[in-house]
């Protein structure tokens, strides 16, 4: 994504329903390949990956 480009808003629902599908994916890679749960946790923390941040369902339908 350029720097230029600024948005003014919530994404649209089918761009929010992919990012969503790309965080759990990455937290997915991100287990696979994690050598232990503290491992992963600093992985998720430092990617800002953490899965309480992700819009809820009420969210999602906004």
């Amino acid at each position: 994504m350029s720097e230029d480009i600024h948005t003014t808003g919530p994404a649209p629902d089918p761009a929010r329903h992919t990012h969503d599908r790309e965080r759990r994916q990455a937290r997915l890679v991100l287990a696979g390949r994690a050598e232990s749960a503290e491992d992963l946790a600093m992985l998720i923390d430092a990617l800002g990956l953490d899965p309480r941040e992700d819009p809820g369902p009420s969210e999602r339908r906004r």
